[in-house]
C-alpha cells in the first residue's frame, strides 16, 4: 500500500483553495521552498502572506507567485523587475501573463528574458481572444 510521505501531504494541501488561513500562514514559513511556492501559486493566499513571499529568497517561491491568478498586478510588475534571471525568465514564458508585463519583459537587459518574452507576446497575437476578453 503507498504512503504518502508528509512532505507530499503538505505539498498537496498548500495548494488547496479551502484551506484554513492559519495553516496557509504556517506552510508559507515552511523550510521547504516547494510549500511555500505552493502557497504562493494558491489562489486563496491572503494578500499579507503573498506580500511576504515577494521578498522570499528562493526563486522558485517568487515565481510560484506568477502562477496566482488572484495576484495583483503591482506584485507581477515587481516580479518582472525581479533581480534573479529565472523569475522573470519564468514570467516571459506564461502565455498567461497580461500583455503589459511581456511588454515589459520584452525591453529587459537580458537577452534570453526578452527573446522569450517577444515569442510568447506573438504567440499569444496567432491565438483567438479568450471568451472573457474583448478584441481588439
Amino acid at each position: 500500500m503507498y504512503q504518502l510521505t508528509r512532505f507530499t501531504t503538505e505539498y498537496i494541501m498548500a495548494g488547496d483553495p479551502e484551506l484554513p488561513t492559519m495553516i496557509l500562514y504556517d506552510f508559507a514559513r515552511s523550510h521547504k521552498s516547494a510549500i511555500r511556492a505552493r502557497v504562493a501559486e494558491n489562489p486563496s493566499t491572503p494578500i499579507g502572506i503573498l506580500l511576504r513571499l515577494l521578498i522570499d529568497q528562493e526563486a522558485e517561491v517568487r515565481l510560484g507567485l506568477s502562477y496566482n491568478r488572484s495576484l495583483p498586478k503591482m506584485f507581477l510588475k515587481q516580479l518582472a523587475n525581479d533581480f534573479d534571471v529565472d523569475v522573470r525568465l519564468g514570467l516571459a514564458e506564461n502565455p498567461r501573463m497580461p500583455k503589459c508585463i511581456l511588454e515589459m519583459l520584452a525591453d529587459d537587459e537580458n537577452p534570453y528574458v526578452s527573446h522569450h518574452a517577444s515569442t510568447t507576446l506573438a504567440y499569444l497575437k496567432e491565438q483567438p481572444p479568450a471568451e472573457n476578453e474583448v478584441a481588439a
